[in-house]
């Protein structure tokens, strides 16, 4: 109870000085040569293959939203696009280590998370356990889309065609999307890789992260939480009560020794320089760099360090550190991961509040080139591969764009034949009395509190005995 923390006169009144530590600005430094030990030559090459189809993607949206076809595929799509063309290695680097306990919630910005995350989930997943994630999900429907589709070789093969389908499907709202077409393009998650909803609300998904990091924490479940917002979020007050939550002091001072700790969450501001059209930096907001807010929150300052997400290295560095302190009980921690994003706020935005020259600046430093060029510089492969790797992803993107749009595949939810269908996605129909089998944590037994008894003992109903 907050009385038996005393509040001392003389302790509060006495004269000193807050003292602040170092923040640590893009130290990460390391070549190539530096990182084999920590990485074999496939893990170098897969880190690229996933950035390449994370941007394969966001590219095949591009291309629908503005021309209506991709690569000959003749397509339409009428909502929303909010792309990040140019994050990926932001996304990959935070997803390499992360496992399908750890749980991820996303903004209106996420696609390239969302695939990460699932990239990052077939890598480590046996064949036996994709098959039944697959098999039984949503009774396997979208799985037998794929399968007489597919040309997968392998089951990893067959689960990324699957994941990029189905998130694909969803976005062109189609019945064998990963929730039936009805979360769509800013609401899209896959819950056996441990990707959660993505929140159409700037920052909403801040306060959602720090409740399921709670729960975690309160239940002692494996696994850490991410709440990836972007810069603007900042400047919504939502954002800030959840920094506060997690990092209440009572985790360490009022709770039992058993759970004592701080909260199991990453606060990871994908930090593209820009909130829809203001610039956060030297505009729209005070920090002047973001990581400076982790000191005004905790004597922690929460961990708080701003890396190049430009590097998938340096955010995979960053994650691992990071990591470690979450599961140490450490945590809240707050990451400021520096990226860009090459297009507009959706594919409607102009782009007047910036030069042609920043964004070129920008594209002569994408991952997809420096990234590569540094792996074909240290002998970890020949350029010619990394071709293959973007001639092969365009291919598959090709046919999963095709599968997606063809109505005898994908058709739409037919509302005519089953009027329901929202109703059972929104409402199991079921009960479950408990998520745990723990016993209830009290202060002392219900009979002891008056007000208990008091309510126990009112009537319910409108009659009582039938009178």
């Amino acid at each position: 109870m907050p009385k038996s923390l005393f509040i001392s006169p003389e302790e509060v009144r006495k004269p000193g000085r807050i003292i602040f530590k170092d923040i640590p600005v893009n130290s990460y430094n390391k070549t190539i040569e530096e990182e084999r030990s920590r990485y074999s030559d496939d893990d170098f090459v897969r880190i690229f293959r996933d950035m390449a189809i994370l941007r394969e993607f966001e590219y095949m949206l591009t291309q629908i939203k503005t021309q209506g076809v991709y690569n000959g595929v003749e397509t339409t799509y009428p909502g929303p696009a909010h792309l990040s063309l140019g994050q990926e290695a932001a996304a990959v680097g935070q997803a390499y280590l992360l496992g399908t306990d750890d749980y991820i919630f996303g903004s209106h910005r996420s696609h390239s998370e969302i695939l990460a995350k699932s990239l990052s989930a077939i890598h480590k997943l046996n064949d036996e356990e994709l098959m039944n994630i697959m098999e039984n999900f949503l009774g396997g429907k979208t799985l037998l889309a794929v399968q007489k589709v597919s040309r997968a070789e392998s089951v990893k093969e067959l689960a990324i065609d699957f994941v990029l389908y189905g998130t694909l499907a969803e976005i062109f709202a189609r019945e064998n999307g990963f929730h039936m077409g009805m979360g769509g393009s800013m609401h899209a998650f896959f819950l056996p890789f441990g990707v959660y909803p993505n929140n159409a609300i700037v920052g909403g998904s801040a306060t959602i992260a720090a409740g399921a990091a709670l729960y975690k924490k309160i239940n002692g479940k494996n696994g850490i939480v991410v709440a990836n917002i972007g810069d603007g979020s900042l400047g919504c007050g939502p954002v800030w009560e959840a920094l506060n939550f997690a990092a209440m002091d009572q985790y360490r001072t009022l709770w039992e020794e058993s759970k004592r700790g701080g909260m199991p969450i990453l606060f990871n501001i994908v930090n593209n320089g820009y909130g829809m059209g203001g610039q956060t930096r030297g505009e729209t907001m005070a920090y002047d760099m973001l990581a400076r807010i982790g000191a005004g929150i905790s004597p922690t300052q929460l961990h708080a360090e701003r890396i190049d997400g430009y590097n998938p290295l340096a955010v995979i560095d960053a994650m691992e550190r990071k990591l470690k302190i979450l599961r140490q009980g450490d945590g809240p921690v707050l990451l400021d991961v520096i990226t860009y994003r090459f297009v507009g706020h959706s594919t409607s935005d102009q782009n007047a509040y910036r030069t042609k020259e920043e964004i070129d600046a920008w594209r002569e430093v994408d991952p997809m080139l420096t990234y590569r060029e540094q792996l074909v510089k240290a002998g970890i492969a020949r350029d010619s591969r990394f071709e293959e790797i973007l001639n092969e992803t365009a291919e598959r993107m090709t046919h999963v764009c095709k599968w997606a749009s063809d109505f005898e595949i994908s058709p739409y939810v037919n509302f005519r034949k089953d009027p329901a269908v929202i109703e059972k996605i929104m409402f199991s129909n079921g009960k479950v009395e408990s998520f745990g089998d723990k016993e209830p944590e009290v202060l002392g037994p219900k009979g002891s509190c008056s007000r208990y008894e008091q309510i126990r003992k009112k009537e319910r109903a409108a009659f009582v005995d039938g009178k």
